[in-house]
């Protein structure tokens, strides 16, 4: 896209017309008519005055004050245009289009030679919708500047507004006939030729570019990407053989290649091509990140597409292996098909080659809570918090960590000084006060622990983690029972079937001595994916026990001691065949 200049006068500019030191240019007080009396004369001093006083006012940034002292200029000397021309660009600036036409107008018609007046003119004719008018006034100013080609850019740009795409062209040619011809002026002219629909135009300017430099494989590019965009596979695969002419060995080649074959339908040879474009090092990095990404989506629910992702991945981090967004691109496919392990070492290793990336932190954390390494995601948050201090993020991950590490005192901390951190983000703001939530319970502050799941609960009332969390500690505390039922069961309607979630309301029930309706929801959290859960196996012998079952209960027990998840009292209900809390 050819951008338009920005219009602008500069300040001294302005001084210039007013004073007319070493300045060709007439006054902007002596251009029009002499003072004929001394009170005209006095009239303009007064003006020059007022005048200087507005640019300062101008310049300090009080566009306002210096409109009204401009129109009080114009009210001593009517048809001062230097006054007529600050006002419409003020206000052009503040989008009172009308009104900087009408000055602009007067500016130009006063002091017609003056090109700032005649462009802000034009600028103004632009914003009131009237392009053609524009555009009569950039062909003048293109006649009395032969020597540049600004103004035919600008005049061209307003053929594009009035949709006159031919005229445009025309222009553009005048203007390559001075410039001679380059990537800008091609691709804009390429692109013209298209919307009306002359693809062999649009052809013969990229021709004439390579004409320039016959070797530059980039140009056939643009060569290939418009015959393929319309479809014309002939023209396009003569255009690949003209770029195996010249550099048979440029992984463009290959990519236009793979292309043109995944559009034939041969899906394996495409794939082979897009390998040996990856396995080059002429293609940078940028390029196969841009590839890659399109394969996010895709690779969810087709294994092909994740079978593909990863060797191209695979290869792209084995070819460029002091880049860390390729290694870090690798890892994130290797998390998605969940090899945690192998997905730690690309982000451990793209963060050797760069630590400033904060994305690469938080997806190493993640995979780090997956595989329960909580002790390397203490040890490596901390250090990610040595770099980024003010992201709350990863002190949510340090706390989480700590916790985990049974170091509910400094979870607390990390997490409370990062719940603080949080700006615009509520979602996250839960997470912080559900676990601070959570730490606070271990360390038996059971009011702050209350606090915070209760300010997790008012920002989202259905957090399901909050009310599972909060109903199965306040059981173990026997406080508040008939609540932590409601809010249980609450959380199986919120995600039914969860053995978790379904564990903890018969725990509650259970504490309620509702034992015959809690042994219907322990079964259910076995039924839905419990059962190898020592604690839930444990639970479920508890209530055995209180419905009068002991020597299934006992064998529970020994089940859920076996998993090694299990509470301090596990060997003394064995033994006594005996329930202890």
């Amino acid at each position: 896209m050819i951008l338009k200049r920005v219009l602008f006068l500069p300040i001294f500019a302005g001084l210039l017309i007013l004073n007319g030191c070493g300045f060709t240019k007439k006054s902007a007080f002596t251009s029009v008519n002499k003072p004929t009396s001394k009170q005209e004369e006095d009239n303009r001093i007064k003006a020059t005055y007022v005048y200087y006083d507005a640019m300062k006012e101008k310049l300090i940034g009080n566009p306002e004050k210096a409109a009204e002292q401009f129109a009080q200029v114009l009210r001593t000397d009517p048809k001062n245009h230097a006054a007529m021309y600050e006002l419409a660009s003020i206000y052009s600036d503040g989008k009172r289009f009308a009104d900087a036409l009408f000055f602009a107008k007067q500016a130009a018609d006063l002091d017609p030679s003056n090109d700032w007046y005649q462009l802000l003119l034009a600028d103004a004719y632009e914003n009131n919708g009237k392009p053609s008018e524009a555009g009569v006034i950039y062909h003048k100013l293109s006649k009395n500047h032969p020597e540049g080609v600004e103004y035919q850019f600008q005049e061209a740009e307003t053929y594009l507004m009035l949709n006159k795409l031919t005229d445009a062209i025309h222009l553009y040619d005048l203007i390559e006939e001075k410039m001679g011809v380059n990537r800008d002026l091609t691709s804009q002219k390429q692109r013209l030729y298209l919307k009306l629909g002359n693809i062999k135009a649009a052809a013969a300017e990229i021709e004439k570019l390579i004409a320039t430099d016959p070797q530059n494989i980039d140009y056939y590019t643009m060569l290939v990407d418009l015959y393929s965009a319309n479809n014309l596979k002939e023209e396009t695969m003569k255009t690949i053989s003209r770029m195996q002419a010249i550099d048979p060995e440029n992984p463009t080649i290959s990519l236009a290649l793979a292309e043109q074959l995944r559009a034939n339908g041969q899906k394996a040879e495409s794939f082979e091509q897009l390998k040996k474009a990856f396995s080059s090092k002429m293609l940078s990095p940028d390029v196969k990140v841009r590839i890659l990404t399109s394969y996010f989506p895709l690779v969810q629910n087709d294994s092909e597409m994740m079978t593909q992702a990863m060797e191209l991945s695979k290869r792209m981090s084995e070819t460029h292996p002091q880049e860390a967004t390729a290694q870090a691109v690798y890892g994130d496919f290797l998390n998605m098909k969940r090899d945690y392990a192998k997905a730690r070492d690309q982000y451990r290793l793209s963060l050797t080659l760069n630590k400033q990336n904060l994305q690469a932190w938080q997806q190493l954390m993640l995979v780090e809570s997956d595989l329960q390494d909580y002790i390397s995601m203490e040890k490596e948050s901390e250090e990610a918090l040595g770099l980024f201090a003010d992201q709350s993020i990863l002190y949510l991950f340090n706390g989480i960590a700590k916790m985990q590490n049974k170091k509910y005192e400094t979870a607390a901390k990390a997490l409370l000084a990062g719940s603080k951190m949080v700006v615009d983000n509520d979602a996250q703001l839960i997470e912080f006060y559900s676990n601070l939530g959570d730490s606070y319970n271990k360390l038996k502050r059971f009011d702050d622990s209350d606090k915070y799941y209760d300010k997790g609960l008012k920002l989202d009332p259905s957090n399901a983690n909050i009310l599972n969390n909060w109903s199965y500690y306040l059981s173990q505390r026997k406080s508040d029972l008939e609540k932590a039922a409601e809010m249980s069961k609450k959380a199986n309607e919120l995600i039914p079937n969860n053995p978790s979630n379904e564990d903890t309301y018969a725990w509650v029930l259970f504490v309620q001595g509702k034992f015959t309706e809690a042994k219907i929801w322990i079964e259910k959290a076995l039924e839905h994916g419990g059962s190898s859960n020592g604690t839930i196996i444990e639970h479920y012998g508890d209530v055995l026990f209180k419905i009068g079952n002991i020597e299934e209960a006992v064998s529970k027990w020994k089940e859920a001691k076996a998993t090694g998840d299990h509470s301090e009292q596990i060997d003394k209900k064995i033994s006594d065949k005996k329930f202890y809390e």
